[in-house]
This record gives structure tokens, sequence and C-alpha cells, in this order.
């Protein structure tokens, strides 16, 4: 393949069957933004190809890792760390969509969903932002409030085991779990990108997670933000036409 525009969103796709793999790349050849790097048939592949061509973003098919895509996902960041993964899969559980998250992968999206929107994921993941629908946000945060109670909050502040968030610290983190990157929370609330950062830096340090996804996963359990606010129009899925 013949290299194209650095500005152009590098994308790696890993894909088990042929004939999606035909249909993707016409989706991607003819699209400006986007340039289709290489393509993978298996996990082996995968990674040989991650690590020649550095990809900005990993369209990957869970299937291709016969049912160990969440170590896959894992590894290939840690091989990869300047890649993005958006997983690609036709499955809906609980467990698939959880782990997927868990090992690090920006997005999830369903094989059953338009090509509009897969590209709307793709630039969103390219923008910094986690790319995930309304039903599996729900068995996301669902799996969480299972497995892990909400902490309770003691009268006496200082014994009390919720991370303490400042007014503006809670705003930046709720605007972080409606999926919106740093840039632009910078913009709605008037401020630096870089204050934005710093913030978030201090927020992840606070309540002990390392990425926007973890945060996303576990500020529920401190009940920073009523629910209900996390299933407002931002998801991707009340975009789609």
């Amino acid at each position: 393949m013949v290299e194209e525009s650095h500005t152009k969103i590098r994308l790696l796709v890993a894909e088990s069957f042929e004939l999606v793999r035909i249909g993707l790349r016409s989706l991607f050849e003819n699209n400006h933004s986007i340039h289709l790097v290489a393509e993978a048939s298996s996990i082996e592949d995968l990674f040989k190809l991650a690590a020649q061509h550095k990809p900005d973003i990993v369209l990957m098919d869970l299937q291709l890792s016969g049912g160990n895509y969440a170590e896959h996902i894992t590894k290939l960041l840690h091989a990869c760390p300047q890649s993005k993964v958006l997983a690609f899969s036709h499955q809906n559980s609980e467990r698939t969509h959880l782990e997927t998250f868990r090992s690090g992968a920006m997005g999830i999206i369903s094989k059953h969903h338009s090509s509009d929107l897969l590209l709307k994921a793709i630039h969103a993941i390219h923008a910094g932002q986690i790319w995930f629908d309304r039903n599996v946000t729900k068995l996301l945060w669902q799996a969480q409030f299972d497995s892990n109670p909400p902490v309770e909050i003691k009268t006496d502040k200082r014994s009390s085991q919720q991370p303490k968030l400042s007014d503006s610290e809670r705003h930046i983190a709720y605007l972080a779990c409606k999926g919106l990157s740093a840039k632009e929370i910078s913009a709605q609330l008037l401020v630096t990108e870089k204050t934005v950062r710093n913030q978030l830096s201090v927020i992840y340090r606070k309540i002990g997670v390392k990425k926007q996804i973890g945060l996303c996963l576990k500020a529920p359990l401190y009940n920073y933000f009523k629910e209900s606010y996390l299933f407002g129009t931002f998801f991707p899925q009340d975009h789609e036409k």
C-alpha cells in the first residue's frame, strides 16, 4: 500500500472473514480522512503488522482472538502503546463488553451498526474519546454495581472511603464520562486544554484509575453524579440516522 498524508487516520483492520475485510476495504479506500495501512486475518498477522505500521487505530474483530480477546488487546497495547483499539463484534454479552473495556480498548461497536456510525466511532476514538452505545454502557455499569456495591459514605468526613473531588473536578469528571476529550472539555469550560489535562490527572489519581475508561467504570461507585445523567443524548447511537 502507498503511504499517504500523515494527517489521515492510520487504520489497521484485523478481521477474520474475508468478505467483511473486502467490505471494510471498500469503505475506507473511499474515505478521504482514513488511510488503511494493512489488513490482518489472524492474531499473528495482527501483532506483526501493528509493529510494522504503528497504526493510530486498530479495528479488531473479537472473534479473531479465539476467545482470548482481552489478553490479546492488553498485549497489543503494551507492544504498540501509540495505537488505540476499537473492538468490532457481533456479540452483546455483558462479559464480552466488560472484559473488552477493562483490557484497554477505547470503544466497541457492533457489526450490526451502519458504516456511518463506524466512521464516527473511528474519528471519535482518534480524537481521544471513548465510544460505547447506550446498551453497552448499561451492561458495563450494571456489572460494576453487581460486583462492586457503591461505597457506603460515613458521616465522619475523616473516615470516609470516598475520594474527595472539588466541584470543578466533579464537573470535568462528568464531561469525561460523557466521552468528551480534554480539548472538547476545555472549549466547553473556557479553560486551557493543559488545565483540563492537569485536573484529569488529579482526578485519576484520587479515584485510583489510569485512563478515561477507568474513570467511567469507577465514578458511579461513589455517586459523583446521578446515573440518569449518563444516559443522555451524547451516546453514539442517539446520533445514528
